[in-house]
């Protein structure tokens, strides 16, 4: 019998994978094959500064890159128990398995010229989705810190979680995240941020001039937005939560601070809390439950100064 099959290839499963490489999104080890280096690339902008910290069983992610001229619509994404589809059209789709820590992707070049748009909607969605599965709890907030201990800025868009985030960074904190963390189900109160770029609304400039010379662009999902590397400032991937605000910034007036029940605080967070399977969610919630009994806080303010006050008055 012949070691090598021969017959038609409907699902291209003999494409060859050849170009290789891991990476360690949010510290976790991910196996990328893939026959395109462009692919590799945006992996490696996306991933390739975190360090390894969690010795858990890899990721493995293969994607399969033929030619095509039209750029795919925004895609589509569907889950039922353990399987989750990203549907673009019938050249852009991926499939992921977190149960088998798997995920397949077909693209095509036209998809693949758009960087942004593969790395945000196909290899992050791909990855975060994983690992929300099986490690993580996603929080909308941003976080700062002093030897790793981290204050959790929270609130509605527009409260200013970045702005204050990058001025207490500025002022002697440690930066850990702009909008997105992730809470670590197995190790209570640890916290991993993305502290490889600051994202800004425009109006930012009106806070910070050091951003006038910074062009606003269109991010992969429409919004605009001022991104830069936060050059110069102290920066880590982890800490550990030690108190959580919530901002709600005003146009003027004084600041004020009060304290929010603990069971508020966690409705909050469910609130935002994307839908998961029922075992997962459970361990989502003890994983929020625990941040949100910190003697959680509502900070009002109009000037970065007086919240910054606020902010290290919580560790001290």
């Amino acid at each position: 019998m012949a070691d090598k099959f021969s017959g038609p290839d409907p699902f291209r499963r003999e494409v060859k994978l050849d170009i290789r490489s891991v990476y360690y999104p949010l510290g976790f080890p991910l196996q990328l094959a893939t026959n395109c280096a462009e692919v590799n690339t945006a992996a490696r902008e996306l991933w390739g500064r975190y360090p390894q910290a969690f010795y858990e069983q890899p990721l493995q992610v293969r994607v399969s890159v033929e030619a095509g001229e039209t750029h795919p619509p925004i895609p589509a994404y569907r889950g039922r128990e353990h399987l989750m589809t990203i549907m673009a059209d019938a050249q852009n789709v991926a499939v992921c398995d977190h149960t088998q820590r798997f995920a397949f992707c077909q693209l095509n070049a036209a998809a693949v010229r758009d960087k942004a748009f593969v790395s945000y909607y196909f290899l992050e969605a791909i990855a975060n989705y994983s690992l929300t599965q099986l490690y993580l709890t996603p929080v909308h907030g941003a976080c700062v810190a002093r030897d790793r201990r981290g204050v959790l800025l929270c609130g509605p868009s527009g409260a200013g979680k970045t702005s204050l985030a990058y001025f207490c960074a500025r002022n002697g904190w440690t930066y850990i995240s702009d909008n997105d963390s992730w809470l670590v189900r197995s190790c209570p109160g640890a916290l991993l941020g993305n502290p490889h770029r600051v994202r800004f609304r425009e109006s930012a400039r009106e806070l910070f001039p050091e951003l006038e010379e910074s062009a606003a662009s269109r991010d992969a999902n429409g919004k605009m937005s001022i991104e830069i590397a936060p050059m110069g400032l102290e920066t880590d991937y982890q800490c550990r939560v030690a108190r959580v605000v919530f901002l709600a910034r005003q146009p003027d007036g004084a600041t004020t601070v009060r304290a929010i029940p603990a069971e508020q605080a966690l409705e909050t967070f469910l609130s935002e809390l994307p839908l998961y399977d029922s075992e997962i969610r459970r361990e989502q919630q003890a994983s929020l439950q625990r941040i949100a009994e910190l003697n959680p806080i509502e900070l009002r303010y109009s000037r970065l100064d007086d919240a910054l006050r606020q902010v290290e008055s919580l560790l001290a």
